[in-house]
C-alpha cells in the first residue's frame, strides 16, 4: 500500500520543495484523501513485484520519477475499466529481451501493447532551473509578513543555487518598513501601479517584487507569503516533444505481431490538436507563389510517422496523447487517441470506446469516446 491509515491534521498547501508524494501523504483535505484512495485502490489490483516497484517510484524526490509512474497507474486504471486485462512488462512473443509497460487483452481477446512516455517542452536544464526557483520561493514563504503579501514577476534562469537566506533578509526588512494603510491608500486611488515595488537579480535570473497589502482584518493570520507568481511570456513548442517521445518508443521493440499502441503525457499548459497533428505527421508549413497570388498549406516530411522517405514508425498501431495528465486531474484531462493510417495492424476495436481520431477520406475526423470520469465510476467534478 502506497498510504497508510492514519490521522491527518495538516491542511496547508504544497510547499515548493515539497515532493508530490510527501504532501498527498500529510495533506488533511478531503479532496486529497479521495486521490490516496483512488492510488490505493488501483495499486491493490497490481501483481507483488511490480506495484513495489510503482510504490518506490512513487515515493523518491525526483518528480519525474513519480510522474512516469502514476501516467503508468492511471493508465492501468483506464484499461482496467475497459473491462481488460492488464499484463504489466510481459515478455515479447518476437524473442526480444526487452519489455513493454504493458500488455492488455480486451473483452473480446484481443491483444495489444501499451507503452508509457513522458513528453515536456522543458529541457533538463531548465527543470534543474525550476528546482533552484522553488527552493529560493520556499525561502520566502519562511518571511513573516502579517501585513503584504507579495507578488513576483519573474524572468530568466538560475544557473547556480540563489542566496534565500540573504534576500529572505532584505525582503523581511523592505517589507518591515512599509506601511499597508498607506499602500492600500495610494492602490485605492492610482491602481496597482502604484504599490511598492523592489527589483531583484541573480545571475540571469530577474525578478519584481511587488509588496500586496493585506486587509486590516486579515492581517497577522498566518497566510501564506506569495500571494501572485508569473514568469511571463515564453515561447512553448509542445509537437516536437511528442514527436521525439513516439520516435524513442517506436522501434524499441522490433517486429510485433500485435498493436502496439505509444501512451505519451505531454507535460505542456498549451497542448492543442494543432500540435498533436504535427507532431505524427509534419509541421504546418505555408508557401506563397508570386505567379499565382495562392498562399498554399503543406506538411514537412518531419512527423513521428511521415518522414522524408514517406511512411514509418508503421509498426505503431495507435498514439494515445494525453495533456498534462496527474492524479489530481485523471477525469477532466484531455486525451485523444489517434489511429496510425499506415499500420498494418488495426487498432482493437475496444478502444474505439475512448476519445479517437482517424483519416478518413484524407481528412481526419475525430469521435468522442467516454468521458474519463464515467469510464473510472467517479464524479465529473473529482475529487472536490
Amino acid at each position: 500500500m502506497l498510504f497508510l491509515e492514519k490521522t491527518r491534521t495538516d491542511s496547508s498547501h504544497k510547499s515548493y520543495i515539497e515532493s508530490e508524494y510527501e504532501f498527498l501523504d500529510r495533506s488533511s483535505r478531503a479532496e486529497i484523501s479521495k486521490v490516496r484512495d483512488f492510488l490505493n485502490f488501483w495499486l491493490s489490483k497490481i501483481p507483488g513485484d511490480e506495484v513495489r516497484q510503482l510504490i518506490s517510484r512513487m515515493k523518491l524526490q525526483d518528480r519525474r520519477s513519480f510522474e512516469s509512474a502514476s501516467f503508468e497507474i492511471a493508465l492501468f486504471a483506464i484499461l482496467s475499466s475497459l473491462g481488460c486485462k492488464v499484463e504489466i512488462h510481459p515478455d515479447l512473443e518476437n524473442g526480444s529481451n526487452k519489455r513493454p509497460d504493458f500488455h492488455v487483452t480486451t473483452p473480446d481477446g484481443e491483444g495489444f501493447y501499451v507503452e508509457a512516455v513522458l513528453a515536456s517542452e522543458f529541457d533538463v536544464n531548465e527543470m534543474a532551473a525550476e528546482k533552484r526557483k522553488n527552493a529560493l520561493l520556499q525561502a520566502i514563504e519562511k518571511i513573516d509578513s502579517p501585513n503584504f503579501f507579495i507578488g513576483i514577476e519573474s524572468g530568466g534562469s538560475p544557473d547556480t543555487p540563489p542566496p534565500g537566506k540573504a534576500l529572505r533578509g532584505d525582503l523581511y526588512k523592505w517589507l518591515s518598513e512599509l506601511n499597508p494603510d498607506d499602500a492600500i491608500r495610494e492602490y485605492e486611488s492610482k491602481g496597482s501601479d502604484a504599490l511598492p515595488v523592489l527589483k531583484w537579480q541573480y545571475e540571469d535570473w530577474r525578478i519584481k517584487f511587488q509588496a500586496i497589502p493585506i486587509k486590516p482584518e486579515r492581517r497577522g493570520q498566518g497566510q501564506r507569503v506569495i500571494g501572485l507568481y508569473s514568469e511571463g511570456a515564453r515561447w512553448t513548442n509542445s509537437w516536437e516533444p511528442i514527436r521525439n517521445a513516439i520516435l524513442s518508443k517506436g522501434g524499441r521493440y522490433g517486429k510485433l505481431s500485435k498493436p502496439y499502441v505509444v501512451a505519451v503525457n505531454v507535460d505542456s499548459s498549451a497542448l492543442n490538436r494543432i500540435d498533436e497533428i504535427q507532431a505524427l505527421f509534419g509541421e504546418e508549413q505555408f508557401t506563397f507563389s508570386p505567379d499565382s497570388q495562392e498562399l498554399r498549406v503543406h506538411r514537412a516530411t518531419n512527423g513521428a510517422w511521415v518522414g522524408p522517405k514517406g511512411p514509418q514508425y508503421t509498426r505503431v498501431t495507435g498514439a494515445w496523447l494525453f495533456g498534462n495528465l496527474n492524479p489530481y486531474n485523471i477525469v477532466s484531462r484531455k486525451n485523444n487517441l489517434y489511429v496510425n493510417p499506415h499500420s498494418p495492424i488495426a487498432i482493437p476495436k475496444a478502444l474505439m470506446h475512448l476519445n479517437h481520431s482517424i483519416v478518413s477520406n484524407e481528412r481526419m475526423e475525430s469521435i468522442n469516446g467516454r468521458p474519463l470520469w464515467d469510464l473510472l465510476g467517479l464524479s465529473p467534478s473529482w475529487p472536490e
